[in-house]
Formats: structure tokens, C-alpha cells, sequence
């Protein structure tokens, strides 16, 4: 009775052998916490294997963005070099389209999926252009303007030469990448971005988090160029993410796809801000 027991045992353990074993595959979607800023873009959903299309022309349609923030391509083709975002409620004429994007801009291409986005006849409202804003990536460590679709440019500061010196080199870091506690040009988040540029215009900060740059700052209700803009409540509680406002409803800062230029309406930054300070 052993003996059978043991057979049916070793039988078993031979079929188990045989019988391949089932593969499983799991993904995940990378996302850069940022310390506090807006949401990565929407990763847009791509069909292997589709055949590369020639661009076709496109007249008198317009693209309307519907998601807080959508990747900008370089090429015709989700593979393409990420080089900026566009923002819930932008619109854009469509210039031509291919593989299912559409081209907003020279060189710059959005999915028109309608997951993301509305397609509509007519030119874009005047009152929703905003502008594109990228980011090229550099081989050195100096970094570049974002590049605007629109041609009218945020006001130049107002207030102060120590003002005007803190957008100007906010604005000449633009382009440098994210990295989680940076705060050279070859990375930075959202505090070590702030920290470098005030220190960088002729103030004196040490590096801290964003709760203490919030106590530290003096409370304002009308910024100016080179104030600070406060969000809270975005990847922890609290004072948790921050920029420098520059005019014109925008602001720069340190996200998760390096430093950018924002615009202060996107309904994300809306829910979470908390004020503005000045140093």
C-alpha cells in the first residue's frame, strides 16, 4: 500500500514537470513623484505594429485639450521624444496629422484620441492660446528656453532689479531635468529649484522644504513677478509644492517632467493652492 501511495506521488510530481507552467506578466506605469506638482501627462494608449502614415494637411480644425496635461511629441509617432505638455482647456489650430496625432506647432505633436482630446472645426479662441510650452533636452548642463507657439511673451517684472534678475534665471533654467532632492542644472524638484534661483539673484536662503519656505515667506495677495506661488495637499499634506510667479497668470517651477512654464488656471493647480509669499 506504501509502495502504490509512493508511485502516485512520483506520478504527480512528473506530470507537474510536463505541463508548462502558465508565464505572467505584470506592468506598471512609471511616474516621477515630483514633489508636489501637477500629475504626470496622461500616457496615451498606442497600437503596436500600425503602419507609419504621411502627414496629411489640415485646414480650418482645431484641437481642444481635455485632460489635465497631455505629453507634446517631436514627431509623428507616440515613440517620438516627449518635449513639453499641453494643458486642460488649450486650444491649438491642427496643422497637419499622421498616426493618429496631430500637429499643434512645428515639431510639436498631440494624440487626438478623443480620451484627451476634442477636434473641431474653426480657429482656436483667442482667449484659450496659450502657448506651448517644451523643454529640448541639452547635452550640457546649461539649459534652454521653452519654446511658445504664441508670440506674446509674460510681462517683464515690475517690481524690483532683484525681481527681475529672480524670473531671469528662472527662465534660463527651463528645460533642466527633474530629480527628486536636485538643486543644481543637471537636476532639480520643486524646493532645490527655489533655493538655487534666489541664491543665484542676489538673495541669501538655505535649502529647506516647501512647509518652512511657506512659514518663512511673507503672505501677499497680488504677486508679482518673482513672488512665490504655494500649492498644498499634492503628493503629502500641507505645504507640499511651489513655484515662481512670472506675470501673465504663470508661473515656473521644478514638476515632474523638469523645470517648465505653467499656467496658473489648470484646474490642478487651482484645487491645491494655498497662496503666495514673498521673500
Amino acid at each position: 500500500m506504501l509502495k502504490k501511495a509512493n508511485r502516485t506521488v512520483m506520478n504527480m510530481g512528473l506530470a507537474a514537470l510536463l505541463v508548462p507552467a502558465a508565464l505572467t506578466f505584470s506592468t506598471t506605469s512609471a511616474s516621477a513623484n515630483d514633489g508636489g506638482a501637477a500629475p504626470a501627462p496622461v500616457q496615451e494608449k498606442v497600437t503596436p505594429s500600425v503602419p507609419q502614415q504621411q502627414a496629411t494637411t489640415t485646414t480650418n480644425q482645431k484641437v481642444i485639450v481635455n485632460v489635465s496635461a497631455l505629453n507634446i511629441r517631436q514627431g509623428a509617432s507616440f515613440s517620438s521624444p516627449v518635449v513639453g505638455t499641453a494643458t486642460q482647456g488649450q486650444e491649438f489650430a491642427i496643422l497637419k496629422e499622421a498616426n493618429g496625432l496631430v500637429e499643434i506647432a512645428p515639431n510639436k505633436w498631440i494624440s487626438k484620441s478623443s480620451s484627451y482630446v476634442t477636434i473641431a472645426s474653426g480657429k482656436p479662441s483667442a482667449s484659450q492660446v496659450k502657448g506651448v510650452s517644451t523643454s529640448t533636452p541639452s547635452t550640457s548642463t546649461a539649459s534652454t528656453s521653452a519654446a511658445q507657439e504664441t508670440s506674446t511673451p509674460a510681462p517683464a517684472p515690475t517690481t524690483s532689479t532683484a525681481s527681475g534678475s529672480t524670473v531671469n534665471v528662472a527662465r534660463s533654467l527651463v528645460g533642466s531635468p527633474y530629480q527628486w532632492a536636485g538643486n543644481t542644472p543637471s537636476g532639480f524638484d520643486c524646493s532645490g529649484f527655489i533655493a538655487y534661483v534666489f541664491n543665484h539673484s542676489g538673495h541669501s536662503i538655505s535649502r529647506t522644504s516647501v512647509a518652512n519656505y511657506w512659514n518663512m515667506a511673507t503672505k501677499i495677495s497680488s504677486p508679482q513677478p518673482g513672488d512665490l506661488v504655494f500649492f498644498q495637499n499634492t503628493y503629502t499634506s500641507g505645504p507640499s509644492h511651489m513655484g515662481i510667479y512670472i506675470g501673465n497668470g504663470q508661473m515656473i517651477h521644478a514638476g515632474s517632467h523638469g523645470v517648465a512654464v505653467a499656467d496658473l488656471d489648470v484646474s490642478y493647480y487651482q484645487d491645491h493652492f494655498l497662496g503666495y509669499g514673498r521673500f
